[in-house]
Formats: structure tokens, sequence, C-alpha cells
């Protein structure tokens, strides 16, 4: 899994994308959902020039996580599981 955007704290959003390698963004967002209930967005999200410069336009984008201060730590917690499960189920593969 990689996440995308910059390492200074200070610097980010209440926005986290990722890519998890080998998986179409649309895909791991469907197994979010299917799965973990979890509902993010994924894809180009009206913004190429961005993911040119991500460079993850030929991998069909990001899957994006959004976040506000009703967002919970047990709700972030349960993503951030939910994405490792999908990580790993995908390298056995």
């Amino acid at each position: 899994m990689t996440i995308h955007g910059p390492a200074d704290a200070t610097q980010q959003l209440g926005v986290v994308s990722i890519t998890v390698a080998g998986l179409d963004p649309r895909d791991v967002a469907a197994m979010l959902d299917s799965t973990h209930r979890i509902q993010v967005r994924a894809g180009i999200q009206c913004a190429p020039l961005m993911h040119q410069t991500l460079g993850t336009t030929e991998g069909g984008g990001t899957v994006r996580f959004s976040t506000s201060v009703f967002t919970e730590d047990d709700e972030i917690d349960r993503a951030v599981q939910a994405v490792a499960e999908i990580a790993r189920t995908t390298v056995q593969v």
C-alpha cells in the first residue's frame, strides 16, 4: 500500500489518498464497501492534474478517505485494518 501526499503533517488535510499494488482503486473501494461497510471515493476524482503529479493516472487514480470533526478514532482504526487486510489478501494471491 502506498499513501500519496505530503509527509509533513503541517501540510496535510483530513484527506488520505492511497493505492494498493496490483489492485484497481475502484476494486479496493468496492471491497471496502461490500466487506467492511467503509465508503470511500475511487478513481481520478475530478483531479487529473493532481493524479499526473502523483503518477497515479495510469493505475486508475487512488482511493480517497475523507475525515471530519465527526470521524471517530475507532472508525479510522477500522479503515486502517480493512486496508491492511485487503493488501495482505492481494499479496497472497
